[in-house]
C-alpha cells in the first residue's frame, strides 16, 4: 500500500475551513506547500480536490504534475457531489496531473441522516448513476477511474449497486472505514465487500463520546482513538494491498451518530439487529462520558493558532504512529 496525505487533513491551513468568515486562516497553505510537506513526511501519495487549484489552466496543471512526480508521489485528484458538468472539466484535468483515480462523492448528507435532505434515497441514487454514465465515456477516454466514497452517507450496498450499474473498469470505491461506523456498518465486513473495487482509502482514527441519541465521533491522532488501526490495516492487506491510503483526519465537528433516533433511520432498508451488534458493542467499550469535552478547539471557538497546532500535531503524531507499527519505514 502506498502511504499519503490527503490535503483534507489540512481543512483549516488550507483556508477551507471557516473559508468566507472572520475564523479563517490568515495564511492557507497552497497545494505546493501541501505537497513539500507530504514530500518532507516521507510519504508516497497525495490527494487533494482539484477546486483548491486557482484554475485548471494547462500552465499551471503541468507545472504542479512536474511537482509531485519530482518528489516521488502519486496523485489522487477529488472532484465532489457528482455532477456532469463538474466530471467534465476535472476527468481530463485529474488525467493530465498524472492521475488515475478520481474520488467523489455521492450526496450532502452529513452523519448518515438521510432523512433530514433526501426524501427518496433510492431514485437519488438512480440519478447519480445516470450522471455518472454520462461521463463514463471520458473517463474511459482519460484512463480515470472514479472512486465513489462512502462519504457518511452511502453504505456498501449502495457503493456495490453504484459499480455494478455504471459498469465498465473506470468505476470504483474511495473507502473510509470511519464513516463506515457513521452509517451503522463495520468497516472490516465493509472493506472485504467493497475490496475488489477499492481504489482508494481514508486513513483516519476517531474517540467515542456517548450522547443521549448514540456516540460522537471525534477525531484525533492515527493510533490514539478507537479505531483498531491494526485489524485495519490486515484487512487492506488482503482486500486492496496496492491501493494508495490517504492520511485523513478531515472533521473539526463531532460526527454525531443517532442510532437511537427514529427518524435516522428513515430511508434505510430493513438491517437485521445482528449487523449493528458489533457497532454497539465497540461504541459501548468507550471509557468516556457523555458530560466529558468532547468539543474540537474549532467548535470550542479557538483562534488561528490553536487550530492550526491542532492539525499540525494531530499529522505529525500519525506519520510517528505508521512509522511505530512498519506501515511506513523508520527514518
Amino acid at each position: 500500500m502506498l502511504i499519503g496525505l490527503s490535503a483534507l487533513s489540512f481543512s483549516y491551513r488550507c483556508g477551507l475551513l471557516g473559508r468566507g468568515t472572520a475564523r479563517a486562516t490568515s495564511t492557507p497553505l497552497s497545494i505546493d506547500d501541501i505537497v513539500a510537506l507530504t514530500a518532507r513526511a516521507g510519504l508516497q501519495s497525495i490527494e487533494f480536490p482539484l477546486g483548491i487549484l486557482p484554475d485548471l489552466a494547462p500552465e499551471r496543471i503541468a507545472a504542479l504534475r512536474a511537482r509531485i512526480s519530482a518528489c516521488g508521489l502519486t496523485p489522487v485528484a477529488d472532484s465532489d457531489i457528482v455532477d456532469v458538468a463538474a466530471l467534465e472539466r476535472h476527468i481530463p484535468a485529474a488525467a493530465a496531473l498524472g492521475a488515475h483515480v478520481l474520488r467523489v462523492t455521492v450526496s450532502p448528507v452529513l452523519e448518515g441522516w438521510r432523512s433530514r435532505m433526501i426524501a427518496d434515497w433510492d431514485r437519488y441514487l438512480a440519478e447519480v448513476i445516470e450522471r455518472l454514465r454520462a461521463v463514463r465515456p471520458l473517463a474511459e477516454h482519460h484512463d480515470i477511474t472514479i472512486a465513489v466514497e462512502n462519504h457518511q452517507d452511502a453504505t456498501s450496498d449502495d457503493l456495490l449497486h453504484i459499480v455494478t450499474a455504471v459498469g465498465g473498469d473506470h468505476i470504483g470505491v474511495t473507502f473510509d472505514a470511519t464513516n463506515a461506523f457513521i452509517v451503522a456498518e463495520d468497516p472490516l465486513v465493509a472493506l472485504e465487500r467493497l475490496g475488489p473495487h477499492v481504489r482508494n482509502i481514508h486513513l483516519s482514527d476517531y474517540t467515542v463520546y456517548p450522547s443521549e441519541q448514540g456516540w460522537r465521533l471525534v477525531r484525533c491522532s492515527l493510533g490514539e482513538g478507537d479505531m483498531n488501526l491494526r485489524r485495519l490495516f490486515a484487512a487492506i492487506e488482503q482486500a486492496a494491498p496496492d491501493t494508495t491510503c490517504q492520511i485523513e483526519l478531515v472533521s473539526h465537528t463531532a460526527r454525531h451518530l443517532r442510532l437511537f433516533a427514529n427518524d435516522w433511520w428513515e430511508g434505510y432498508p430493513p438491517r437485521d439487529i445482528r449487523d449493528i451488534l458489533p457497532i454497539f458493542r465497540q461504541f459501548a467499550q468507550s471509557s468516556r462520558a457523555a458530560d466529558d469535552e468532547w468539543r474540537t478547539p474549532w467548535e470550542r471557538g479557538a483562534g488561528e493558532e490553536q487550530n492550526e497546532f491542532y492539525e499540525d500535531q494531530q499529522f505529525a503524531s500519525s506519520v510517528s504512529y505508521l512509522r511505530s507499527i512498519g506501515i511506513l519505514p523508520r527514518v
